[in-house]
C-alpha cells in the first residue's frame, strides 16, 4: 500500500479530502476545528482528535475505530453508521448527536455527555437535568464579571445573585459561603468556590467544553501570564486613577508611576497578541476573559489606548460578543456608586 503523509491540521485534512483522499488513519488533529465539516466515509481510524471541535460535522459512515476522541465536541454531529469500535470517547460531548446504526462496541464512554442523543438502536437519550449554579456578584466588579462572562461563553445554566456591598456582604448567610466577605462566589450544590481565578479553573475542569484553555504549552503559558499580569500588575496600577475619578486627591508622582506600569503591561499584551485574533491563542481563552473585562475600563479612567492599535482591535472584537454586551456595567450604576467607592477607597489609604 502506498504510504501517505500524516495529516496534522484541519485545513490540510479538508484540502486533501476535497481532492478525493479518504484515508487518514494516523491523523494528529488534537484541538482541530472541524465544525460543520462534511467528511462522509472518511477513515480516521487510530487518529488523535482529542479536544477537537467536530460539532455538527457530517461523519456518516466514517471509520473512527481506535480513534482518540476524548473531550471532543461532537454536539449535533451526524455519526450514522460510523464505526467507533474501541474509540475513546471519554469526556466527549455527544449532546444531540446522531449515532443511529453506529458501532460503539468496546468504545470508552466514561463521562461522555449523551443528552438527547440518538443511540445506535434509534432510542433517544433523555435530556440531562440541568444543574443550576449560583454566582454571587456585584455589577461593578471586574472580578465577578470575568466569571459571569465565562459562564455565558460556556453556556452553563446559573443563577445570578447581586450584592450591593453596602453591608450585605457581612450578613451571616453570606459569610457562611464567603468567609472573607468578598465576591465573586460560585456555589455548586454544597461546594463553594471563592477567588475568581479558582472559579475559572473549576469551571474549565467541571465543564471542559467549549474549552477556554489551549493545548499547546506556549499558548497555555501566555494565558496564565496574561491572567496573572492583569491581576498583579494592571489592576493595582489603575487604583490611583480610580481614586481620581471618584473625587479623591491623588499625588501626580503616584499617577505617573502607575501610568508607566500600565504602559508596560499594555506593551507586553500587544506583544503577546501579535497577529493572533485572541490574546492567548487562536481561540477565545481565559486570558481574553480576564484581561478583556479589565482593559475596556481604562479609557474611562483617563488612560487612552490610541498607541496600541492591535489591542484596540482585539478589544473591539471582544465587546461585540454577546457575553461582553450582556455583562457591560451600566454607567448610571457607577455614578450612583461613586460615593460608596470613594468612602471605601479613603479607608484603604
Amino acid at each position: 500500500m502506498e504510504k501517505r503523509d500524516r495529516v496534522n491540521s484541519a485545513p490540510d485534512l479538508l484540502h486533501r479530502y476535497a481532492s478525493g483522499e479518504r484515508i487518514f488513519e494516523e491523523a494528529r488533529l488534537s484541538g482541530a476545528d472541524l465544525h460543520r465539516a462534511i467528511l462522509h466515509g472518511i477513515d480516521l481510524s487510530e487518529g488523535i482528535l482529542s479536544e477537537a471541535n467536530l460539532s455538527r460535522a457530517d461523519l456518516r459512515g466514517a471509520d473512527l475505530s481506535w480513534a482518540d476522541l476524548s473531550g471532543a465536541d461532537l454536539r449535533g454531529t451526524d455519526l450514522r453508521g460510523a464505526i467507533l469500535t474501541r474509540a475513546d470517547l471519554s469526556g466527549a460531548n455527544l449532546t444531540r448527536a446522531n449515532l443511529y446504526k453506529a458501532d460503539l462496541s468496546l468504545a470508552t464512554l466514561t463521562d461522555a455527555r449523551l443528552s438527547e442523543t440518538v443511540m445506535p438502536d434509534g432510542a433517544l437519550k433523555a435530556a440531562a437535568p440541568k444543574e443550576t449554579l449560583q454566582l454571587y456578584h456585584t455589577p461593578l466588579s471586574v472580578n465577578s464579571r470575568r466569571v459571569w462572562v465565562a459562564l455565558l461563553e460556556k453556556d452553563i445554566p446559573f443563577e445570578l445573585i447581586s450584592l450591593s456591598l453596602d453591608g450585605d456582604q457581612f450578613e451571616p448567610e453570606f459569610l457562611e459561603i464567603s468567609p472573607f466577605n468578598r465576591i465573586p462566589v460560585l456555589v455548586d450544590g454544597d461546594f463553594n468556590i471563592i477567588e475568581s481565578i479558582a472559579i475559572l479553573d473549576y469551571l474549565e475542569a467541571r465543564y471542559p467544553l467549549p474549552s477556554l484553555l489551549p493545548l499547546e504549552p506556549k499558548a497555555i503559558a501566555r494565558v496564565r501570564m496574561a491572567e496573572m499580569v492583569t491581576i498583579n500588575e494592571l489592576l493595582p496600577a489603575t487604583m490611583p486613577f480610580l481614586e481620581g475619578v471618584v473625587g479623591l486627591d491623588v499625588d501626580e508622582k503616584r499617577l505617573q508611576k502607575a501610568r508607566k506600569r500600565i504602559e508596560t503591561v499594555l506593551t507586553q499584551f500587544q506583544t503577546w497578541l501579535g497577529d493572533r485574533p485572541f490574546l492567548g491563542s487562536d481561540r477565545l481563552s481565559l486570558s481574553d476573559i480576564v484581561a478583556g473585562t479589565t482593559l475596556p475600563a481604562l479609557p474611562m479612567l483617563g488612560i487612552p489606548l490610541d498607541n496600541y492599535p492591535k489591542l484596540n482591535d482585539w478589544m473591539e472584537r471582544l465587546i461585540q460578543r454577546p457575553s461582553w454586551q450582556q455583562t457591560q456595567p451600566d454607567p448610571q450604576i457607577f455614578e450612583a456608586a461613586k460615593k460608596g467607592i470613594r468612602d471605601r477607597l479613603s479607608k484603604m489609604r
